[in-house]
């Protein structure tokens, strides 16, 4: 800035930065602050899902615990009728008898029923095969239990049975290991373990199902073309440009005034002082430079944006720039309406800086008021030569009505008879 800066122009920049700096602060604010609505945890949802899909296997395994100390029971009684040895037993030893003896042997023990053994043992299987699968989630939930791992040892291993074909010897040597697997283990310890493991599955779920109904999170922000930050970044960055440019621009005016008039100082001492009056009243016929239209809008439409979609980043940017633009028209608007208002003023204040040879007020008293518009034309179209006489001769027809006024009130001052 120096002295060839207009006062208008110093004043329209400051309120353009204040303008700036108060709004792009609260979009920014607005901005860094805004939190997704509050909706429904799908988490917890999706949690509570798992943990009631979790019972339906839980409460089977328990059936199969509670059926498998029955089966058992029941496979013993089966098998003990079907006369097949149980887990230790040694088939008897043949009788030492004497000769006589010998010739009458006694009877001989009856042959096991092979034929229903499998039969028998199906029921108890189907159970085993069942709780094969229930001990590790069992586990997992309760910790192992010392009392059960004998039982949970004995069905995996009678689990791993191959079910026999349809030969009588398969299907009864396949009862028959499941009998000595199952025969004495601690059924009811495996029962009792996923008993509880149901209820303590029952329990996560009403628990978890309570938690789904309260349970709150915040709606992600959506994600534009930029991220958030960067497009916060480019926003506030073309609003710092924009206010750059109009400084610059008032600079560049001042400048471009300073190079103009300063020169004309020595047409006054050369005896052309037409010319620098002239030229006053031409500068000063230029509107303010800088630009603090696009200033101001472009911290508005940041503004707006950010306190109408504070979600979506992308339209803090789009807002900035669509302001840019606007208060570039509402620039040129104003511009527009003020038209030459203004040129007396700024004439003015060019010549408290200038001090031409010519008083700038007697040419301006020369310029009717109104007709402003026409006299810069008039003045722009001449040659610098013509328009430097043209301005001696508006100031000197104004002095000369001055003069003329000055005698004529002389002429009527009290205790002076008027002439004639």
């Amino acid at each position: 800035m120096n002295e060839y800066t207009r006062r208008e122009e110093v004043r329209a920049t400051f309120i353009a930065s204040a303008i700036l700096v108060l709004c792009i602060a609260v979009a920014v604010l607005r901005l860094v602050t805004v939190e997704g609505r509050l909706v429904p945890d799908p988490g917890a949802r999706r949690q509570a899902e798992e943990s009631e899909a979790r019972i339906a296997p839980a409460r089977a395994c328990a059936l199969a615990g509670e059926k498998l100390v029955v089966e058992i029971d029941l496979f013993k009684t089966a098998a003990k009728s079907a006369r097949m040895p149980t887990p230790g037993e040694e088939p008897p030893a043949p009788p030492i008898t004497k000769t006589r003896a010998q010739r009458n042997p006694p009877p001989k023990p009856k042959e096991p029923d092979k034929q229903g053994a499998w039969a028998s043992a199906q029921p108890l299987y189907k159970q085993v095969k069942t709780l094969s699968g229930c001990r590790e989630a069992t586990e997992a939930l309760l910790g192992a239990r010392v009392s059960a791992i004998p039982a949970w040892d004995a069905i995996a291993k009678a689990a791993a049975i191959t079910p026999p074909g349809a030969a009588e010897g398969e299907q009864f040597e396949a009862a028959k290991q499941l009998l000595s697997l199952l025969a004495d283990i601690p059924a009811d310890k495996v029962a009792q373990a996923t008993k509880d493991a149901e209820a303590a599955y029952r329990a996560n779920a009403e628990r978890d199902r309570e938690r789904a109904l309260t349970a709150m999170v915040r709606e992600p922000l959506p994600q534009g073309v930029f991220s958030r930050r960067v497009a916060v970044s480019v926003g506030v960055g073309l609003t710092v440009c924009a206010l750059l440019i109009s400084y610059l621009g008032v600079r560049a005016a001042s400048m471009r005034r300073l190079a103009t008039l300063l020169p004309l100082r020595d047409a006054v001492r050369s005896g052309r002082p037409g010319v620098q009056a002239a030229e006053i009243l031409k500068t000063a016929a230029a509107h303010n430079s800088g630009e603090p239209g696009i200033v101001i809008g472009a911290a508005i439409g940041g503004l707006s944006a950010a306190l109408l979609a504070p979600k979506d980043a992308d339209l803090f940017v789009a807002g900035v720039m669509a302001g840019l633009l606007i208060g570039l028209g509402a620039q040129w608007a104003f511009r527009l309406a003020i038209g030459a208002s203004r040129w007396r003023a700024r004439a003015t204040e060019l010549a408290e800086v200038e001090k031409p040879a010519i008083p700038i007020v007697l040419v301006l008293s020369g310029v009717k008021p109104g007709l402003e518009p026409e006299f810069i034309q008039f003045l722009r179209s001449l040659p610098p030569a013509d328009a430097a006489a043209a301005v001696e001769k508006l100031a000197s027809q104004a002095e000369e009505r001055i003069l003329a006024a000055a005698d004529a009130g002389a002429a009527f001052a009290p205790g002076k008879p008027p002439p004639g």
